[in-house]
């Protein structure tokens, strides 16, 4: 009996594209499709977000319907009347809202012709923080990301500030408030601020600083005034972060955590044998306090193995290994159009591409520790929904079996193809590289029904090592023989076609007993090489016995 395999999904969102929870339920409907033994797998969706937009979507949903949206009048970043959604809940018998800034001070509020951060305020927000507390709320969860206001909360405590409440910021960012790594230089641009105006921003934000640290003073919170300019994520929203810190007493929380400590993301981590995250461009700043970064995080404390789905990503393999990430998918490698990509997202990350299904080709080999004969390498594609009790590395099943599922196999796949690479290939090139060039070889055959030539959209490749194909996106799955269909099926065609050839070349040189260990360096094989010496099907580069001068050529 095989042990039930925990998979954890936790992506964000794609922006644009997909929510985080349109994003989990979509890959779920992937991994379910091409992963064997899928009665073995649980898998478990749990879409976050980092404090951005989105994120009151995203806790909705995780709160499985324990708390309710309250539309709240207040004000736009341009002071016109609103209505903002607030999430209310209850935990442990504490009353909790959720503000997520963009919702009343957020660029997307706006026209593009609106940008402009010297006219933007966080007015709105201080009316939903008030709004809260009037509702009896005693603690404040807030996102802050997507903000159009470069104001450093001014506007916010403009609206007052209540009493008996404690704050909690998702604040993805480290930024400081001021300098060239602070909330002005870093983030006004995106929000329209040209090269003069950013100068006098930041002005303008030196002089709110002191003003702030002299007020914090005059209270006697000495500590919070000496940190309100350096405080890592006070330049966050164009300065809220540090407001919040200073004036409500808040605690800024890299986003992932807050709402990962809410809902058991670590002991989830350490329960699970694999996690997915993902959000739609993976880049530096994902590994920087987003999401991503965090569950790469938990995920190398725990040793899990970490997989990214992404859109497109600026990220070279060697930065992500790095960090213990064992693969990235991007939408990009097959869908190279971005407006597609964009458009199609979810289709995509369900392995569907247009109206069909996505071709992923399995592949894998047989024969690689071989004494003698050729190394055999087979290429699959299974059709949608294809399953078999017995689908499995073919390591794992006896003969009779591999027998059984090998004609099911060529009968029900979409396509296939095997393929050889003979003895002196082998000591001409390494072992290595014939195993790659059979594959190659056998994705080079890929023919469907009545023989039509069959090219992969998706390569997925048993073992660590691979070579770029035809311009095509390939992913090295160690194990994969043992998790994925196509790779499963691969394995037993490579297998079953390498034993017949075996077998039939050893009526030619029965004296070895490929028959029975399939030329494998068993001391059978071993004894009769050291007994009649090697034949044309040997493979010379290997060390055939012990002592290599004791051979017969």
């Amino acid at each position: 009996m095989y042990s039930k395999r925990e998979i954890l999904i936790v992506p964000d969102k794609f922006k644009g594209s997909a929510t985080a929870a349109e994003v989990a339920s979509s890959l779920e409907v992937a991994i379910r499709k091409i992963f064997i033994g899928r009665d073995r797998l649980h898998i478990e969706t749990l879409p976050l977000a980092d404090g951005g937009d989105g994120s009151t979507e995203v806790l909705l949903t995780a709160l499985c319907g324990d708390a309710q949206i309250v539309d709240v009048e207040t004000f736009d970043p341009l002071m016109r009347p609103i209505k903002a959604p607030m999430l209310i809940f209850e935990r442990e018998r504490v009353k909790y809202a959720f503000i997520e800034m963009a919702k009343c001070c957020g660029l997307t509020l706006l026209h593009r012709s609106e940008y402009n951060p010297e006219r933007t305020t966080t007015y709105g927000l201080g009316v939903m923080i008030q709004k809260a507390a009037g509702m009896g709320a005693t603690k404040i969860m807030m996102g802050i990301g997507g903000s159009a206001t470069n104001d450093g909360g001014a506007g916010m405590l403009e609206a007052g500030i209540p009493q008996g409440i404690t704050v909690q910021v998702a604040c993805d960012v480290e930024n400081p408030l001021l300098g060239p790594n602070g909330a002005t230089m870093i983030y006004a641009p995106q929000k329209g601020a040209d090269g003069a105006m950013l100068e006098r921003l930041e002005r303008r934000m030196e002089c709110f600083a002191e003003q702030a640290e002299a007020k914090l003073r005059e209270k006697g919170d000495e500590q919070r005034a000496a940190n309100y300019r350096s405080i890592p994520g006070g330049g966050a929203a164009g300065g809220v972060g540090a407001a919040l810190y200073g004036f409500y007493g808040a605690e800024l929380v890299p986003g992932w955590r807050l709402f990962g400590d809410m809902f058991s993301l670590e002991e989830k981590i350490a329960k699970a044998d694999a996690v997915i995250t993902g959000e739609g461009r993976f880049d530096s700043q994902s590994l920087s306090g987003k999401l991503v970064g965090g569950v790469s995080q938990l995920c190398r404390k725990y040793k899990k193995r970490l997989t990214v789905v992404c859109g497109e990503s600026a990220l070279n393999e060697a930065v992500w290994h790095k960090h213990r990430i064992s693969d990235v998918y991007a939408l990009s490698e097959i869908e190279p159009d971005k407006e597609v990509s964009i458009r199609d997202a979810k289709m995509l990350l369900k392995g569907i591409k247009g109206r069909s299904q996505l071709l992923y080709a399995g592949c894998d080999e047989a024969g690689r520790g071989s004494l003698a004969g050729p190394v055999f390498a087979a290429a699959v594609i299974l059709p949608e929904g294809f399953c078999h009790p017995l689908l499995n590395d073919s390591k794992q099943l006896s003969e009779q079996q591999r027998d059984e599922l090998r004609p099911i196999i060529e009968r029900e796949a979409l396509a296939w193809s095997v393929a050889a690479v003979p003895a002196e290939e082998i000591d001409r090139i390494n072992i290595l590289n014939a195993s790659i060039a059979g594959m190659q070889r056998a994705l080079d055959g890929l023919k469907g029904v009545k023989g039509v030539p069959t090219v992969p959209e998706m390569i997925l490749v048993d073992g660590n090592k691979f070579k770029k194909y035809k311009n095509i996106p390939h992913h090295c799955i160690v194990g994969g023989d043992g998790k994925i269909a196509s790779i499963a099926a691969a394995s037993i065609l490579a297998k079953t076609h390498r034993d017949e050839f075996m077998r039939k070349i050893a009526k030619e040189f029965p004296m070895y007993g490929w028959d029975r260990n399939m030329a494998y360096p068993t001391a059978e094989h071993r004894k009769a090489i050291e007994k009649y010496g090697t034949t044309k099907y040997h493979r010379l580069s290997y060390k055939l016995l012990p002592d290599n001068d004791r051979l017969f050529f």
